[in-house]
């Protein structure tokens, strides 16, 4: 089974951040040494890092302090540096600010496409299954530096706002999981033109983890003042789904639950990079298992993330040894059954762990 530790915080963000951190702070250290030595290569120094991330800093603290007092608490229950762990969650707002090492891209460039074959970041799957019932599923795929660096948080505000429960990079606060309302969310990357400075993605990403409802979805993810684009892709308790496109300045609303890390929708494609052969060819076959394979079981699901057929990036992706720790794989999988609020979770590729079952109870019981 899956080794895959949960943390359970409650209280205000300072106090779940402060648990999060000690309760994860071999991990965390690990994941803040990586990104550092990752920094370092890139001659990154701590005074151009903090200048080069306050603006992103100051949007956060204006428009979520909470989610920027969990950082907080982190950083002290850790007893790493601020500004690192906010770097990391910062990631995809800092890298394309950094100067890439001789003869070599970026990671977030290779993973746009740029070379062949490319990395790929994530894939998200919602469906209707032809019995009735409501599935949800993401694979993560990130930096190989971080394998194992990853837990579950269950996050339970004492401010009132619903609980969440979220498989994550532990240096990073929730993006993707599951709800109080039983509302599911994957998240994909995404990169347009109109990329600027503003609230990093991940912290959208956990203001729109809480939605109710299709509407409310839509409102958290188009949130103004963001610094660039998600696919939200949303699966609500009877059936909805919804995936919502975003790039900093606009957004489109699709009724699909299918998405990797390029535009469905026209308009907003033509403010992107061309999609990549990676990206293309695993939202082709998750099109096609999922008719192929009929999938109507969270187990059946399961199966469909483990799957390598694709090419030239399969869904269940794995490294590529000559890339070291700045590859691409996929550092956890998680599968969710909305109507009956379970979810299963593995630490790495799906395929090489079973998924570990994680309790949801404390949603009933609240913050008691």
């Amino acid at each position: 089974m899956s080794d895959v530790r949960v943390v359970v915080a409650r209280g205000d963000g300072i106090a779940r951040g402060q648990h999060i951190g000690s309760e994860l702070s071999d991990l965390i250290r690990r994941s803040v040494d990586f990104y550092h030595v990752y920094l370092d290569r890139r001659g990154v120094s701590s005074r151009e890092l903090q200048e080069l991330l306050t603006p992103y800093l100051a949007a956060a603290e204006t428009n979520f302090p909470d989610m920027t007092d969990v950082l907080k608490g982190m950083s002290m229950g850790a007893l790493v540096p601020i500004m690192e762990l906010f770097a990391i969650n910062a990631f995809e707002e800092l890298e394309p600010l950094l100067e890439p090492q001789e003869g070599q891209l970026l990671f977030l460039q290779r993973k746009e496409g740029y070379t062949k074959p490319a990395p790929e970041r994530c894939s998200s799957v919602a469906i209707r299954t032809t019995d009735g019932g409501t599935l949800h599923a993401h694979n993560e795929q990130w930096l190989a530096g971080d394998l194992g660096n990853v837990a579950v948080v269950v996050d339970i505000p004492s401010d009132g706002r619903i609980p969440v429960a979220s498989p994550t990079i532990v240096s990073c606060i929730p993006a993707v999981g599951i709800n109080g309302h039983g509302v599911a969310q994957g998240i994909g990357s995404l990169t347009a033109n109109d990329d600027g400075i503003g609230i990093p993605r991940v912290l959208v990403s956990r203001h729109s983890l809480e939605a109710r409802d299709r509407s409310d979805a839509i409102a958290r993810a188009s949130v103004p003042g963001r610094a660039g684009g998600y696919g939200h892709v949303f699966a609500f308790p009877g059936g909805d789904l919804l995936t919502i496109e975003t790039t900093s300045q606009r957004h489109a609303a699709l009724d699909t639950g299918l998405h990797t890390n390029h535009y469905e929708d026209p308009e907003l494609a033509e403010l992107a990079p061309a999609p990549s052969e990676g990206s293309e060819s695993r939202l082709e076959r998750l099109r096609e298992v999922i008719v192929e394979r009929d999938p109507r079981s969270a187990e059946d699901l399961m199966e469909i993330m483990r799957d390598h057929g694709s090419s030239p990036q399969s869904i269940c992706l794995h490294p590529d040894p000559a890339e070291g720790d700045e590859a691409s794989v996929c550092v956890f999988s998680m599968v969710i059954d909305v109507e009956a609020r379970r979810m299963w979770v593995t630490s790495g590729n799906p395929c090489e762990q079973e998924y570990a079952e994680i309790d949801l109870s404390v949603f009933d019981r609240g913050s008691a």
